[in-house]
């Protein structure tokens, strides 16, 4: 798959996370400034940070307090500071930029707000109708030969819409995420892409599959009259 190659598939945010983080003051009449803790004291509690002195640099905030800064934590010009209190921020991807999404008091609050935004609570669409002409004329004909037979492949199967001349498919165990952690309904992107080609699945339908797969899309209807979309290929008769 072409990594240049946007998902229009993906809608909202994406790889939602939480994040801790410290409000740190510094100096008088200066906005407060930001920082994860460094990763040598993430398994402080709150309350053992909380309203604690600190040095912090551009990347991490090390608690002094009651603590003794461990030998390995090296830091680049480190400044005095206070911290004021302990957020938890949301951090997603959007467009394949990274984005703030907010800041909350407590891990459940912030892991609460991933569940809605990620309709982990409720129904969502998860059907997309586009047009034909993003698939070669053999490729939408391999989809109508397997709703033709009844024929399904590894994870999807398909069917036919007589009237509008369509074709759909029915996406299994989405979503196909990448790398080695996956969910125990998911499955790995490189495992169906193997099993697709096994199928002789066509090159520009795979790749259809994959993206609308990655992004939890169930079914994928090929339709002449529906529209395009502008970020796929167009496959053109002469």
């Amino acid at each position: 798959m072409p990594p240049s190659l946007r998902n229009p598939f993906l809608r909202g945010f994406h790889d939602l996370r939480v994040e801790r983080v410290v409000q740190i003051t510094y100096a008088d009449n200066s906005p407060p400034c930001y920082r994860a803790l460094h990763p040598a004291q993430n398994q402080l509690p709150n309350e053992a940070i909380n309203l604690r002195p600190c040095l912090f640099d551009d990347d991490y905030a090390v608690i002094t307090d009651s603590e003794r800064v461990p030998s390995l934590v090296h830091m680049r010009c480190p400044a005095d500071g206070r911290v004021s209190t302990v957020l938890y921020q949301v951090i997603g991807s959007h467009l394949g930029r990274l984005l703030h999404l907010g800041d909350l008091p407590s891990e459940e609050a912030a892991r609460d707000l991933i569940e809605q935004l990620s309709f982990a609570t409720g129904h969502y669409s998860r059907s997309w109708e586009i047009s034909s002409a993003h698939l070669p004329a053999e490729a939408f004909e391999y989809l109508q030969v397997r709703a033709w037979c009844n024929s399904p492949a590894s994870f999807f199967e398909c069917f036919e819409l007589n009237s509008s001349h369509a074709v759909g498919c029915k996406l299994y165990s989405t979503p196909w995420v990448a790398g080695m952690e996956t969910e125990s309904r998911s499955c790995s992107i490189d495992e169906v892409r193997a099993r697709l080609r096994d199928d002789h699945v066509p090159p520009a339908l795979l790749q259809l599959l994959l993206l609308a797969g990655q992004a939890d899309t169930r079914f994928l209807i090929f339709d002449p009259d529906a529209a395009a979309l502008p970020e796929l290929p167009l496959f053109t008769e002469n």
